[in-house]
């Protein structure tokens, strides 16, 4: 995972999904910082990314997309035994 999509999936929360415009507004200072020069493609390539990961899922809420992160399930041996 690059820097810029781990700054965006910090973002993102497992109980709401946020549209474009949050994630944009949820952003603080000291991570737009990390991202520098982040123009909205490179925004709308970093979600799709993520999303072909299956990290975050699309949700349609009120004729927009929203997007909201997803908790992976370990196997029941990896829960017991941690690496």
């Amino acid at each position: 995972m690059t820097k810029n999509e781990s700054i965006i999936l910090s973002v993102f929360s497992f109980y709401e999904p946020m549209t474009f415009s949050k994630v944009i507004l949820d952003l603080d200072k000291s991570q737009l910082a990390e991202l520098g020069d982040f123009a909205r493609e490179d925004l709308e390539a970093t979600i799709k990314s993520l999303e072909n990961k299956k990290l975050i899922k699309a949700v349609l809420m009120d004729k927009e997309t929203g997007w909201i992160r997803i908790h992976l399930r370990r196997s029941w041996w990896k829960r017991l035994f941690p690496a």
